[in-house]
């Protein structure tokens, strides 16, 4: 059994956490290797991947070098490419012990977030699951990964938090064990649970995923079909190469995929808008909720409706005067409205007929957004339905965090032109951060929108038109410190 504790890089007395330089030669290996990829969300998950899988992997062989024990091998090392091009994470294996390493690129690694798929599918669950962030934004020679520690297959299934949004188990990164000394002492031990065997899987159900997935613009295939015919798919070397083959050739897949695009540019923008997910994109709601964020501004003068006013409830007592409060002459008053109908029973006649006239008939473009907005959540496949999605970033100065909440409104319009309504907007404060800067730009870098943030400045909002497939950037800059988004249409 290997000791971690003879590391002599690092001092274990004074610090749990595993810190190593990335080899500015990997590092480049790994970006060129991750232009093999089908989208801007793939490459990077790729590069990430690579960047991290080389910076340990080399230490592992490095250290168990002459040792009396098996060296480390990368699991499907010939097809990995196969992997990262829908799942985060690279598994390792000492003998018959397996290692998935997660890497991450936030600044505080707060979690640890495994995809269900090194968990829940058999042949791919591991002993260890070990967070690993990443620094591929300092300067040269400043590159590096850092191990926040490990978790078990157990610990993770009878502990962890599982999310259906994104079919991950979390972990907060305090309750994960941080000495590697003890994964040291506990190798060999059998700390698996049980995990349920998948489906078959017929050769006409493996052909219609292949079709629905191949279309490079899909950028979380994962998420699309239920996790048991997804696994079972994935799990079948052969499918899994067919689809990273399918998703890097544009030309087969617009082929293959050209009547699931049709359908998705048209009528299915929430399809389309969690393939964010796994980027750490969210629905709107679900960040308000978790801020428990709520306008108060909204006069609702209709006595017993506390429930509607939190989307508490699905009878249909309150609507008429939802329907009358679309109407109003206060903007704040219509905007709740709006959304307040989103939130009764899915499919309510009245209600989706009212926000489709709101649609016909306002001339504020935040109205508009809303009442898209709700009428997906009733009507998903409407062709008036929108979505909207959100991130909160992050942008910490030396130990101030300020944060802004990222926010994407997709809009259907006529043909194949999709509306995309920008907003960045203050987190618990009533003012964005003074000289905050957002910078839109598109796929070759140059500027199609920029604004910068006075004392007085609320929020942010830009809208543009494009097609499907259509490349852009958010740019966020706050003093020294600068994040960017990717998103494609």
């Amino acid at each position: 059994m290997f000791d971690l504790s003879q590391l002599q890089t690092f001092d274990f007395e004074n610090s749990h956490l595993l810190r190593l330089t990335i080899n500015e030669a990997d590092r480049e290996i790994a970006w060129q290797q991750a232009q093999h990829h089908s989208n801007p969300i793939s490459r990077y998950n790729a590069y990430l991947n690579g960047a991290c899988l080389n910076a340990v992997l080399n230490w592992l062989s490095e250290w168990l070098a002459g040792e009396a024990f098996p060296q480390p091998s990368v699991w499907h090392s010939q097809d990995i490419s196969s992997i990262w091009e829908v799942v985060n994470g690279t598994a390792i294996e000492i003998g018959d012990t397996r290692l998935v390493l997660i890497p991450s690129a936030e600044g505080d690694l707060e979690e640890l977030c495994v995809p269900q798929e090194w968990v829940d599918i058999p042949n791919w669950s591991a002993d260890y699951y070990l967070p690993v962030q990443v620094d591929l934004d300092g300067d040269e020679d400043e590159f590096w990964v850092e191990v926040c520690g490990f978790a078990t297959h157990r610990q993770l299934k009878n502990e962890g938090t599982y999310s259906a949004g994104d079919r991950t188990y979390a972990l907060p990164t305090k309750e994960l064990t941080q000495s590697l000394v003890v994964m040291q002492i506990t190798l060999g031990l059998n700390l698996q649970a049980e995990v349920s065997p998948l489906p078959s899987l017929s050769e006409l159900k493996a052909t219609e995923l292949l079709q629905d997935l191949g279309n490079p613009s899909v950028y979380s295939p994962r998420l699309i079909f239920p996790f048991e015919q997804w696994a079972s798919f994935l799990a079948n070397d052969q499918c899994r190469q067919q689809l990273y083959n399918q998703r890097i050739l544009p030309e087969v897949a617009a082929v293959a995929a050209a009547p699931s695009v049709m359908i998705q540019s048209q009528a299915n923008l929430l399809q389309r808008a969690k393939n964010y997910f796994q980027a750490g994109w969210q629905m709107t709601d679900e960040i308000i909720e978790k801020l428990g964020i709520f306008d108060p501004n909204l006069v609702f003068a209709v006595a017993g409706s506390e429930a509607y006013r939190y989307g508490g409830s699905s009878s249909h007592s309150g609507i008429p005067t939802l329907l009358d409060l679309l109407h109003d002459r206060n903007k704040g008053n219509q905007l709740r409205a709006a959304d307040l109908l989103g939130r009764v029973e899915p499919g309510n006649a009245e209600a989706i007929s009212a926000l489709t006239n709101l649609l016909k008939t306002t001339q504020d473009d935040d109205v508009r957004c809303q009442a898209a907005v709700s009428l997906g959540k009733l009507d998903p496949k409407n062709s008036a339905a929108g979505v909207r999605i959100g991130k909160i970033i992050e942008l910490t100065i030396r130990l101030d965090t300020a944060r802004v909440l990222l926010e994407i409104t997709l809009l259907p319009e006529e043909s194949d032109q999709t509306n995309v309504y920008l907003r960045v907007l203050p987190v618990r404060s009533k003012t964005l951060p003074l000289n905050l800067e957002v910078f839109v730009l598109d796929e070759d870098g140059e500027v199609l929108w920029e604004e910068q943030a006075d004392s007085d400045t609320n929020r942010f909002q830009n809208d543009f038109s494009g097609t499907m497939g259509d490349y852009f950037q958010v740019k966020v800059v706050y003093q020294e410190v600068s994040i960017t988004e990717d998103f494609t249409i």
